[in-house]
């Protein structure tokens, strides 16, 4: 919530895409050559709170209207498409196509959307009541068109 508010009257809420991919992936690259490899949980538990606070606000008890509601929020946000491929007792798959870290990027080799696949963690736990583990298993930087975010229910 503190993080939301703004005082940008002539500039407004708004930042140019480019703006955003500099700091992401400037600040990745410097993290991760301080700290070492793996360090990008970091992004990912960021991803992962904000996730939890926006589910505990469009919280249904409904799975269905649940989800449609962080399908909007998450276009609403300008972070995606959010789209459903796969939902069962065992675990979820969503791909969130147009992702705001790496849509149209020229592939890198690499799988690098960690914020996002923590925010999809973050709406599931909060549903759910739990923590669980996810993983990105697609990355248009890696060349494969859609990100897609894998979260194992049980």
């Amino acid at each position: 919530q503190q993080i939301s508010k703004a005082d940008r009257p002539i500039m407004g809420e708004a930042i140019p895409l480019i703006v955003f991919r500099a700091f992401r992936h400037f600040s990745s690259d410097y993290v991760e050559e301080i700290m070492g490899r793996g360090v990008n949980v970091v992004f990912q538990n960021g991803g992962r709170e904000l996730g939890k606070e926006v589910g505990a606000n469009l919280y249904q008890s409904d799975i269905h209207e649940y989800l449609s509601g962080v399908i909007q929020w998450v276009a609403d946000a300008k972070i995606g498409v959010l789209k459903p491929a796969e939902l069962s007792d065992s675990r979820l798959v969503v791909q969130l196509d147009e992702c705001i870290t790496c849509a149209g990027m020229d592939p890198i080799g690499k799988r690098i959307c960690h914020f996002e696949v923590g925010l999809v963690a973050g709406v599931v736990e909060a549903f759910i009541k739990r923590k669980v583990p996810a993983e990105e298993t697609k990355c248009g930087a890696n060349g494969e068109h859609t990100c897609e975010v894998t979260v194992r229910l049980k």
